[in-house]
């Protein structure tokens, strides 16, 4: 009873800040991705990062302070996800001690999934058009973990280095992105972004040697599409619709 009192004052005083606007929608990412380690290599060495796709999804919401719909000023605003994102990261292993061959290796790929939660601060010139920017912590929950043989040039293929119990079930990033919104009605509008994001904390857990251990960090940029449902509080002395200020920018 106390959280459900807790949780409607919260809504009551949302409901009561001047010149607030609600967005809720949809959203899908697709971006490049990696599991930075300082014992990964770029070049051709004994292991090195393969350009690795990943995907997330999930819902929305935007609380905007626009100050009763001018839709002429800069407004302001927080953002909130709920995200089921995929990460996923192949490594290419040269097993040699001399010359790496670039004719006799094996690759494999970890599969990781998160429920990301980001909370951004966001700010955009007008509703209706205009360049956005966003940036603000993500915590992240692992749900899945699990590792496959894509390719192998070895004979036996050695073993994957893999244990679902190696990573942390909570991890923390930062996100920053640059994008573009529009509102193609009153109600409805789309925003596209490009979205990077770096890991704060380690994915992986410390094997206790720490001359042999390197932490593991997330690391993420790609585009990401906002769908919303715009539930404006609108000033109607005031506001006289985003149509009126596209004429009189």
């Amino acid at each position: 009873m106390k959280r459900f009192g807790f949780l409607s004052g919260l809504i009551f005083l949302s409901l009561s800040i001047k010149g607030q606007a609600i967005h809720i929608g949809g959203n899908l990412s697709y971006y490049a991705c990696y599991l930075l380690n300082k014992s990964i290599s770029f070049n051709t060495s004994d292991s090195n990062y393969v350009f690795t796709g990943g995907i997330s999804g999930g819902i929305s919401g935007v609380l905007y302070f626009d100050q009763g719909g001018y839709y002429s000023r800069r407004i302001y605003g927080v953002n909130m996800e709920v995200n089921y994102s995929r990460l996923n990261q192949s490594y290419k292993i040269f097993p040699t001690e001399t010359t790496p061959n670039p004719d006799r290796f094996y690759q494999y790929r970890y599969r990781l999934g998160f429920i990301d939660i980001p909370l951004l601060f966001s700010s955009c010139p007008s509703h209706h058009q205009g360049v956005t920017f966003e940036i603000g912590p993500q915590v992240s929950f692992l749900t899945s973990a699990d590792a496959k043989v894509e390719e192998s040039r070895v004979d036996p293929t050695p073993a994957i280095p893999f244990s679902k119990e190696q990573f942390r079930k909570v991890s923390y990033s930062a996100i920053i992105g640059l994008g573009c919104f529009y509102s193609f009605t009153e109600n409805f509008a789309l925003v596209g972004s490009f979205r990077g994001g770096y890991g704060l904390s380690d994915l992986t857990k410390s094997t206790g040697n720490s001359m042999l251990y390197n932490p593991t960090r997330r690391f993420w940029l790609g585009i990401t599409v906002h769908a919303y449902l715009k539930l404006n509080k609108y000033d109607s002395k005031k506001n006289r619709g985003y149509k009126y200020y596209i004429k009189h920018r």
